[in-house]
Order: C-alpha cells, then sequence, then structure tokens
C-alpha cells in the first residue's frame, strides 16, 4: 500500500506533535500546581505543634507553626530537550506546490508574516514502502530534562515561603494574664 505524503507535510505532522508533547506536559504542571490551592485559591497550608521558642513560654507550652504545602514539595518541571525520530522511507518524485496567496478582500498580514513567494517543488516520500518488505521501522527517542521553575512560579513560592510562621502559642501560660504583658 502507498502512502504518499510530502515531505514537509511529514516534518510539520512531527514537529506539531513535539509542540503537543510539551504543551501537554505544561498543561499537566498547571493542573499540578491548582492542587495546592483550596476551591477560593487560597493556599493549602499544614499546621504544626512545636515546642514553643518563646521566651516566657513554659515546659509544655507550643507554637502553632503554619507552612503552606507547595514551598514544602519538590516542584518537578520538565521540559521536552530533544527528540529524535528515524524511519525507513523511499523518496518519491519532485512536484510542484501551490502558495496559497492571500485574496485582495483578505485583511493585511502582519508584517512578520512569511509571505508566498510563488510555487516551490515537494520531495514525495513514501513511508509504506519499507513496511511492505517487512524492513520498515520507526525509533522515536523523547528525552526530557527537569528546568527551573518559571518566574512566576518562582516568586509564587518565594512569597509562600515568606508567609509561613508561628501564628499562636498554646499551653498552661498562654494566653498571659493582662499584667503580664510588655508595656
Amino acid at each position: 500500500m502507498t502512502t504518499q505524503t510530502t515531505l514537509n507535510s511529514l516534518i510539520e505532522a512531527l514537529a506539531g506533535a513535539v509542540i503537543e508533547a510539551q504543551d501537554r506536559i505544561e498543561q499537566h504542571q498547571t493542573a499540578h500546581l491548582g492542587e495546592f490551592f483550596d476551591e477560593d485559591n487560597r493556599p493549602k497550608s499544614v499546621v504544626i505543634r512545636l515546642p514553643s521558642m518563646h521566651p516566657d513560654a513554659q515546659a509544655g507550652d507550643e507554637d502553632l507553626y503554619r507552612a503552606p504545602l507547595l514551598p514544602l514539595v519538590s516542584t518537578n518541571v520538565l521540559r521536552i530537550k530533544d527528540v529524535e525520530i528515524t524511519f525507513d522511507a523511499d523518496l518519491g518524485g519532485l512536484t510542484a506546490r501551490e502558495e496559497q496567496t492571500p485574496a485582495r478582500d483578505d485583511p493585511p498580514e502582519r508584517a512578520w508574516a512569511r509571505r508566498g513567494s510563488g510555487p516551490r517543488p515537494c520531495i514525495n516520500v513514501d513511508t509504506g514502502a519499507a513496511v511492505a518488505g517487512g524492513q520498515g521501522s520507526v525509533h522515536v527517542v523523547l528525552r526530557v530534562e527537569g528546568s527551573e521553575p518559571t518566574d512566576g512560579a518562582a516568586r509564587l513560592i518565594n512569597h509562600l515561603a515568606q508567609t509561613q510562621g508561628v501564628f499562636r502559642t498554646v499551653g498552661q501560660s498562654w494566653p498571659p494574664e493582662e499584667g503580664d504583658l510588655p508595656v
């Protein structure tokens, strides 16, 4: 079975697949970030009871320490580092491809948009030819790497880290009597 396609179309499809894969990685990471916030977009936190470090604290007094969850966990930011795709194909003939030229009624294009330069030759490839002979195979190697969080994510994590701390001390000596408070 002949599966002729233009080399340009094949490359565009492969590039589109890689872009879509990176987009899905980013969507997953954004959804994961949302798990650290409640339905009102407040950061989810953990409250930890620690022995009080207050100078007036007695034995057994505890500080309640609130820490947002996001700065406490690793933010595994991944991105596609490189992709290697190899496959067997037979080269086909050369065909002329007509560039789509905008009609006069079309709105003007952006200044940086690619302009048509007339018909261009296209190389046709047959990706099914090698399969028919029993030799066809495709090998895909996709490498991802960890990367630093974006500036916005780093700022958010830093801000949340600054909000953590002791918010109340509880115990036998708390709250202190009114006369015991420093003036």
